[in-house]
């Protein structure tokens, strides 16, 4: 039984895993499955340090970090065909894969430094019908929380005399040491997932993905130095101040929240998230993660070359209590999948190419989005927006972020990328597996494919561990993932 004063499993690896060689290259892959074989060793010095990033989607925060100045190792982890197809040719990594399905105790994470969690937001917004907010699935949240300490951690039992010394199960366990200290995992994580199932939508659940995750990795390895979570700028103070505490119960030395809006950051529309960050050995300075002087509003016209005027229709001729029209001479309002149906007030005809809808998010005009027009707007709206996002992880990873950021906004919308966004092609029908490949052969050499993605592979390109022969599954009519995300 692991005696864990604060943090790090001392009985880890069990007699039977201490043998780590020598084995061949079919026997560490098959060991590595569903991660890179490379993470199964300790990072060498110099090494770029090793980041998970959970819901991963199209690669905003990827797209954050590469404006900070060094080199990161980064996974993520993406259940959406289409934003993890995107991710791959725009040169990043991805699992296809259900996060729940994934053990974060799996051994190649044993080097993990940093975790990244955008859950899904809609049942906290009214898209969702805020089921989140309600009372009952508020308190089966608590309890998953709850749940998830015992199945990582378990509870502290002090070296003292024992009020319940016959059925104690921890000091009436024949390997008990005598020692005070957390008695470790009491409990599965599918059974700290249980009250979820009880929930009027299991999306609610999904934000216990960044507790699980984090405490899992605090306990078993305790290599992990921090946290970064976004979520909707509607979620419960409550569930935010009870991750905070868990967090804090597992020795984790600060964790801190805040609401930010892109448009503050230099961006030209609008989007308001929560971030939570958590320092496992370090204090959180929410002032480092916003500009240190006011920064000039950039109007949606401007970022799109557009002339002064121009109103957009978002609701065709449905007319609500909130209007259907914004003026571009300011920023634009939130982008969301809805975009796909916006047009200048005077030209009921025109659409916004996908790449111009980038731009107003904070994306090169050039990303190389994958899929159907409807589905390149719905990654648009899940994914964090690069300035907010690098603002969020530089001072994490020890970074500065504020004039790479100033930077980058200048370039995204000078004339050049104004003139790409408007010229350049949009997908408008769903991408064939074939484009896919394409597209993925040309990054090959740069992001390994790893499972789910590795037909996409040219048959000449090392391969990491995968699935040798997957194909996209139509899911059944009426049926979508559990969970979508950034």
């Amino acid at each position: 039984m692991p005696r864990l004063s604060t943090a790090g499993d001392l009985n880890w690896p069990a007699d039977g895993q201490r043998q780590m060689g020598p084995w061949n290259l079919d026997e560490l892959t098959a060991l590595a499955h569903p991660w890179p074989v490379e993470w199964l060793f300790p990072p060498r010095k110099g090494d770029p340090p090793r980041i998970v990033n959970l819901f991963a989607g199209a690669g905003g925060w990827e797209q954050s970090l590469s404006l900070l100045d060094g080199q990161f190792d980064v996974v993520g982890v993406e259940i959406g065909f289409d934003a993890a197809a995107t991710a791959v040719a725009a040169g990043r990594r991805r699992i296809v894969a259900d996060v729940r399905t994934l053990d974060p105790t799996h051994p190649a994470l044993a080097w993990v430094q940093g975790l990244i969690v955008s859950a899904p937001c809609q049942v906290w917004t009214p898209a969702g019908k805020r089921q989140g907010h309600q009372a009952r699935n508020i308190e089966l949240l608590m309890d998953v929380f709850t749940l998830a300490f015992e199945a990582t951690f378990g509870h502290w039992h002090d070296a003292g005399p024992c009020d319940d010394p016959d059925t104690c199960g921890v000091c009436s366990a024949p390997a008990w040491d005598g020692f005070a200290g957390f008695t470790g995992s009491l409990l599965t994580l599918d059974e700290a997932r249980s009250p979820i199932a009880q929930m009027t939508d299991e999306r609610i659940g999904l934000i216990a993905e960044t507790l699980i995750w984090s405490l899992a990795l605090t306990a078993r390895y305790d290599q992990l130095d921090w946290l970064a979570m976004e979520q909707s700028s509607a979620l419960p103070e409550e569930v935010l101040q009870a991750l905070a505490e868990e967090l804090l119960c597992a020795d984790w030395c600060d964790v801190r929240w805040q609401t930010l809006d892109a448009v503050d950051f230099g961006l030209a529309s609008r989007r308001k998230r929560t971030f939570l960050t958590g320092g496992r050995h370090m204090k959180i300075d929410l002032a480092a993660m916003v500009p240190s002087s006011p920064v000039e509003p950039m109007t949606a016209a401007r970022a799109l070359g557009w002339p002064a005027g121009i109103r957009v229709n978002t609701r065709g001729n449905r007319k609500t209590s909130g209007g259907n029209e914004w003026p571009a001479d300011r920023p634009a309002i939130a982008i969301t999948s809805k975009m796909r149906g916006w047009y200048p007030a005077d030209d009921p005809t025109h659409r916004f190419p996908v790449p111009q809808g980038a731009l107003l998010v904070g994306m090169p005009a050039t990303y190389p989005w994958t899929g159907s027009r409807s589905s390149a707007y719905q990654q648009l709206g899940d994914l964090v927006t690069p300035p907010v996002g690098a603002a969020v992880l530089g001072p994490l990873v020890g970074r500065q972020w504020e004039a790479a950021v100033a930077d980058y906004l200048a370039d995204l919308y000078g004339p050049h990328s104004r003139a790409l966004a408007a010229t350049t092609a949009q997908p408008a029908a769903p991408v064939p597996v074939q484009r896919r490949r394409a597209a993925a052969a040309a990054t090959s050499a740069a992001s390994p494919m790893l499972p789910g993605l590795d037909a996409w592979c040219p048959a000449a390109s090392p391969m990491l561990p995968g699935l040798d022969h997957w194909a996209p599954v139509k899911a059944p009519a009426g049926q979508r993932p559990a969970h979508r995300s950034r």
